[in-house]
């Protein structure tokens, strides 16, 4: 039986993980793992705000 909650496995996971890192070591994470140590931000746009963003730049009517 495991005694260990996620919320504690990942406590534990990070601690080494951050022990490791801070020894300067390379650490290999599983994209599972990080994105659950919050390692990773989406902030993307989407591929509509994409190609609506992309004559931001150029003023109406304005010399071309």
């Amino acid at each position: 039986m495991d005694d260990f909650n996620d919320k504690e496995k990942n406590l534990v996971a990070a601690k080494q993980i951050a022990d490791m890192a801070s020894a300067g070591k390379p650490v290999a994470v599983d994209p599972d793992t990080a994105d659950r140590m919050g390692a990773f931000e989406e902030d993307a746009i989407s591929p509509d705000d994409a190609l609506e963003s992309r004559f931001d730049d150029v003023v109406e009517g304005g010399d071309q």
